[in-house]
């Protein structure tokens, strides 16, 4: 198993026991005072900017701008249009303040902005007196229009006194909390360049990095921070200077060395050793109703071959919605059962957990494998017979959620841990899955969508299995892009299925709002009242308690509720083949991977099945055109590689990502030449010092300590 991060580091971090494993000391940085120590900032603004994660001078150095202003720029105050950013020069006449309405202790101050060219603008600042206000000087307004009741206005900019010397060529602007002002912001940032040094800084080593010709991190952030008069400023603001590239391939190498280095130790562990007879094996796979397509038997080669191993299994199963991961984990667990080894099945939910456990009984219940179900709402008489037959080793594979971790709960003979939608658990849930037998194999698997080839090099710390075959059989989803004045014809064709006997899904990006199309109470109702009249509406969405809504997904899955009107807490979990039609308003609000998840949510059966993508009024062509592409791939790997080619790599730089992985200058899928230089460099250095004990891995063993901190888990990729 992967295992936590500061086992991959080797660096000191608790264990799930509390206890805390041996490792070298903390490296101190000088970049780690408290932005409390600057002048400025009090205890209310620290707090303020802890709560945006910028509790350090090295937090504050790596919160890169999300935008910048080109101050190189003039703009003239007759083509301002209201709500655009301006940058104007001129000087301030007619001064004047008043009391703000109803707060008579602030003042709202104003004056007339007059251009060379005899051209003025209105410019007002609130709470700001007039005797700060310079009047008669050259300056340089930064800030946005509004349309105020005597035309177009600019709203409390900022001043750059031109007597005193040029404002910066290009400005950073920082997404900050209001307590904060900018240019307090930037005092920080240059107290923490001033106080960083190369060496401690980067994580890649010098050697290494002048090897590859790669630019050191402090002249990157140096750049990010106080853009040079000749810099590029449409590079700039996508994310696509050296710079950025410098900074993300830093991360990436971090994350990439921790990978390897988990990698050599994983060689070095003993696994469950798993040789027995192939008799039931066998007749599994001869009394399944079907054939298992070529990547199928691949996998489950691949899967029997780590068993038989010496060396513990550590291996990911990728693969699309519908390609038969399921089937590939039961072989695997038939393999280790008939060799006298005992199975747990981790899934997310307990009416997955219940899914897996019924296909289980229907494919392998006639080869005598004797296998149960544990979760947590069980009776205490029903959970005691399980824990004790599981500890006798009377229980050959157990499917459950987390309450297999839960205290109490002990295997005789544990030889491999399967976890299902593995990107659902924390590092330590799969750790504590694992503890349940020290050489238990791991099996992960994900249908995250992701070529075979970025697989293999993000997932370095593991061995790689994927699924590119659809099952024979499958009918592809039919796919439609609509708008929402067409949702009354997508009703009736809805309806139409219901009176088959089917059953359909609404997705909705938000909760609740009476008279927005795209919120699940309003479409629930519009649905009850309205085409769908006279059928079984659910609904479901993530305030709910997870009882409630493993009730309501109960209740889909067994007929009872005909039309389930969710938000995204579908996207994984529930396996319903009779489910025929799925709805998705607001299409353009959701990410390509996630679209194509919840469309798997049909398409299970053996009837044809429809998607309907519903785009607002208010979709750009641009979106409409990604949503229309990605109704013709069928496949996960087309939506990736639709993905990357749209968005490119650099549009997600400085962004955090989503996900238990903290990377926040790197993309995992759209920087896949990245993600390779990085494991090349990291693969080469871990062979030069794999322990980090020179001091040229000082920057590295720094870096490892910060990735921690923010959750790093070699699982999480997924």
């Amino acid at each position: 198993m992967s295992g936590p991060g500061w086992k991959a580091a080797g660096l000191r971090r608790s264990s799930p026991s509390g206890e805390e494993p041996a490792s070298s000391p903390r490296v101190k940085s000088s970049l780690e005072a408290d932005v409390g120590t600057i002048a400025g900032i009090g205890p209310h603004r620290s707090a303020a900017l802890r709560a945006r994660a910028i509790g350090t001078l090295y937090d504050a150095l790596t919160h890169l701008p999300y935008r910048y202003d080109d101050l190189r720029r003039r703009d003239d105050v007759g083509d301002l249009l209201p709500g655009s950013p301006a940058i104007v020069e001129g000087v301030l006449q007619s001064l004047s303040d008043r009391p703000m309405p109803g707060r008579w202790s602030r003042r709202i101050a104003s004056a007339l902005l007059k251009q060379s060219s005899g051209k003025s603008i209105r410019v007002v600042w609130f709470n700001l007196r007039t005797a700060s206000l310079p009047l008669g000087e050259p300056l340089l307004l930064v800030g946005r229009t509004n349309c105020g009741q005597r035309g177009i206005e600019l709203v409390h900019p900022e001043i750059y006194r031109l007597r005193f010397g040029p404002p910066p060529p290009i400005r950073p602007v920082y997404s900050l909390p209001p307590e904060v002002p900018q240019k307090l912001f930037v005092r920080i940032v240059t107290e923490a360049l001033r106080r960083a040094d190369q060496t401690s800084l980067g994580s890649i080593p010098t050697s290494l990095r002048k090897r590859a010709q790669i630019g050191a991190m402090l002249d990157a952030l140096q750049y990010l921070h106080r853009p040079s008069a000749e810099a590029d400023i449409e590079k700039l603001l996508s994310g696509r200077t050296p710079a950025h590239r410098v900074v993300a391939l830093d991360e990436m190498f971090t994350f990439q060395f921790a990978l390897a280095r988990e990698r050599a130790r994983q060689r070095t562990r003993r696994g469950a050793v798993v040789n027995g007879p192939r008799h039931l094996s066998s007749l599994m796979q001869a009394s399944l109703p079907f054939a298992l397509t070529s990547s199928q038997q691949r996998a489950v080669d691949e899967i029997a071959s780590d068993l038989a191993a010496p060396c513990q299994m550590n291996r990911i199963l990728i693969g699309d919605v519908g390609t038969g991961k399921t089937v590939v984990a039961f072989c695997a667990a038939v393999r280790a059962a008939e060799s006298g080894w005992q199975v747990a099945i981790m899934a997310p939910t307990e009416l997955l957990a219940e899914q897996h456990f019924a296909n289980f009984n229907l494919m392998c219940g006639g080869l005598g494998i004797n296998a149960a179900l544990l979760t947590g709402k069980m009776a205490t008489r029903e959970r005691a017979r399980i824990l004790r037959a599981l500890l006798r080793g009377d229980i050959a594979v157990v499917f459950g959620t987390h309450a297999l971790i839960q205290e109490g709960v002990a295997l005789k003979r544990l030889g491999l841990a399967i976890i299902d939608e593995q990107h659902r658990f924390g590092v330590f849930d799969r750790a504590r899955l694992a503890a349940l037998g020290s050489q238990a194999n791991v099996l992960l698997m994900t249908a995250t969508p992701i070529p075979r080839s970025l697989a293999m090099t993000l997932f370095r710390n593991l061995d790689v299995s994927s699924l590119e075959e659809t099952p024979s059989g499958r009918i592809p989803v039919e796919n439609a892009v609509v708008t929402e004045e067409a949702l009354e014809m997508v009703d009736s064709m809805v309806r139409a299925e219901l009176e088959s006997g089917r059953r359909a899904y609404y997705i909705l990006p938000t909760i609740e709002s009476e008279d927005d199309l795209e919120s699940v109470t309003a479409a629930a109702k519009r649905l009850r009242t309205g085409t769908l009249q006279g059928f079984s509406i659910g609904t479901l969405h993530g305030r709910m308690r997870p009882a409630e809504k493993d009730e309501v997904m109960r209740r889909f899955r067994d007929g009872s509720v005909q039309v389930l009107v969710s938000t995204t807490v579908v996207e994984v979990g529930i396996d319903v083949p009779q489910a025929s039609a799925i709805v998705i308003i607001g299409a353009e609000r959701y990410g390509m991977a996630q679209l194509h998840q919840l469309r798997g949510r049909v398409g299970r059966g053996n009837q044809a099945s429809r998607c309907w993508f519903v785009l607002s009024q208010q979709c750009s062509k641009e979106a409409r055109a990604r949503i229309q592409q990605l109704a013709r791939c069928r496949s996960g790997a087309e939506v990736a590689e639709l993905d990357l080619r749209l968005r490119g790599p650099g549009d997600l730089f400085g962004v955090r990502q989503t996900g238990s992985l903290p990377l926040r200058f790197a993309h995992w899928i759209h920087d896949s030449a990245l993600i390779e230089q990085a494991g090349d460099l990291a693969a080469e250095w871990i062979t030069h010092d794999p322990e980090l004990a020179t001091e040229e891995s000082v920057g590295l063993r720094i870096g490892l300590e910060r990735m921690l901190e923010l959750g790093f888990s070699l699982a999480d990729v997924g």
